[in-house]
C-alpha cells in the first residue's frame, strides 16, 4: 500500500489507531464554528477543564498579552486574549496533548510549535494592516497551519525523514518534498484531519491551501496568503522551526497581500523583539 494511501486509511476510517480529541475540545470546535456563541458560554465550556483554565489565565497575565492588572477568571482571560485567539490556543493544547507520544520524531515539536505561534502572531499583524476584521479569525488557522506535519511525523516517522533529507538535498520546501514522495502534503493532511473533527471552514480552508492560496476558494483567498506570508517571514525571524530547510513563500507575495517590502521588515523585527513572549507563550501552552 502507497503512503498516500496508508494515510488516507488512518485519516478517513472511522476506527483507526488516530485519537479522538477530549471532549471539551469537541464542544469548542462546536463554538468556534458558532458566531452567535457568547463569552459566558465559551466561559463555561472552558471551566469544566481545570488544567486548561489554569494555563490560560497563566497565559493572559503574562508578558505575551502585557496586562497591567491581574486577570483572575476564564471570562476577562476570553477578553484580554480575544474570543478567537483563546479558542485557537485551546484548539492547539488539546491537539497536542493527544498526541503524547512525542519521542523519536523527525520534527522538533517544541520548535514547530514555537514557529506556529510565530506564524499566528505575524498573520495577526499583517491583517491588521490590511482587512482589520480579518485579524479577529487568522489567528486559529494560521496557529494549526502545519498540523499534518505533526501527523506525518507521528505515524510516518522513517518516511518522514526520508522526505526531509529530500528537501534538503534538493533544496526544496517540504511541501514540495512531501508531494514529492506522498503525493500529498501536510496542507491537504491539516485539512483531512480538521474535516474528520469537524472543523469549520474558516479554519479548514486557509490551512489547507496556505502553500498555493491562488488557488483557494475566493472567499478565503486573502486569509492563504496572509498565513504563507507570515510563514515566510517567522522563518526569516527565526523564530521556531517549521522543519523547511529555507523560507519560500509564492511570488508576489508581498504586493498580493497587501503591504510594501517596507512594512514585511518591519514585521520581520517586531516578531524577533517578541521572542522572548513567545517562548513564554509555549512554555505555559504546553506546561503539563
Amino acid at each position: 500500500m502507497e503512503i498516500k494511501d496508508q494515510i488516507l486509511k488512518l485519516v478517513q476510517k472511522k476506527k483507526s489507531d488516530l485519537p479522538t480529541l477530549p471532549v471539551v475540545i469537541d464542544k469548542i470546535i462546536t463554538v468556534a464554528s458558532d458566531e452567535k456563541t457568547t463569552t459566558r458560554e465559551l466561559a463555561d465550556i472552558i471551566s469544566y477543564d481545570q488544567g486548561m483554565t489554569n494555563k490560560l489565565l497563566k497565559l493572559s497575565n503574562s508578558i505575551y498579552y502585557a496586562q497591567k492588572t491581574k486577570v483572575d477568571t476564564i471570562k476577562r482571560a476570553i477578553i484580554v486574549i480575544g474570543f478567537d485567539e483563546i479558542v485557537g490556543i485551546a484548539l492547539g493544547m488539546g491537539i497536542l496533548s493527544t498526541f503524547t507520544d512525542k519521542s523519536g520524531l523527525s520534527l522538533d515539536m517544541k520548535a514547530l510549535w514555537i514557529h506556529g505561534i510565530g506564524v499566528a502572531t505575524v498573520s495577526k499583524e499583517i491583517a491588521k494592516k490590511t482587512n482589520p476584521e480579518l485579524s479577529k479569525k487568522i489567528f486559529i488557522p494560521a496557529l494549526l497551519h502545519d498540523m499534518g506535519k505533526v501527523m506525518f511525523s507521528i505515524y510516518f516517522r522513517d518516511e518522514y525523514r526520508k522526505v526531509r533529507q529530500f528537501a534538503m538535498e534538493r533544496k526544496k520546501p517540504l511541501y514540495f518534498a512531501e508531494n514529492a514522495l506522498f503525493k500529498l502534503d501536510h496542507a491537504v493532511l491539516s485539512a483531512l484531519l480538521m474535516k474528520r473533527w469537524n472543523f469549520p471552514q474558516s479554519i479548514l480552508m486557509p490551512c489547507r491551501f496556505h502553500h498555493t492560496p491562488d488557488s483557494s476558494p475566493p472567499k478565503f483567498k486573502h486569509h492563504a496568503l496572509i498565513i504563507n506570508l507570515a510563514d515566510y517571514l517567522t522563518q526569516k525571524a527565526g523564530i521556531g522551526h517549521s522543519g523547511n530547510p529555507f523560507p519560500v513563500a509564492v511570488k508576489n507575495s508581498i504586493q498580493k497581500v497587501g503591504i510594501n517590502p517596507s512594512i514585511a521588515k518591519l514585521i520581520i523585527d517586531q516578531v524577533r523583539r517578541k521572542e522572548d513572549e513567545i517562548k513564554e507563550f509555549f512554555n505555559i501552552t504546553t506546561d503539563s
